[in-house]
């Protein structure tokens, strides 16, 4: 999410670097904190998005596993 500030980033990190050690090592949690729930969504959205098997290609699968695994025992 973008929000319009009314500082640019030279006067944003300007601003940062007049911090004490603890309002920065806050703001660094917060902003690691927020950083990851976006990772987290977009994951989660790829995820859904993603490709998935239809039934007949499952069973197909399941096949495949089950005659691999009979083949697998005979060379053993």
């Amino acid at each position: 999410m973008n929000y319009a500030l009314p500082l640019n980033m030279n006067q944003l990190l300007g601003f940062i670097k007049t911090l004490s050690i603890n309002e920065k090592t806050f703001l660094k949690t917060y902003i690691e904190k927020e950083i990851s729930v976006e990772r987290h969504g977009e994951l989660t959205q790829k995820l859904l998005q993603g490709p998935t098997m239809s039934d007949d290609e499952y069973q197909s699968y399941l096949q495949l596993k089950k005659d691999l695994k009979k083949w697998t025992k005979k060379l053993f």
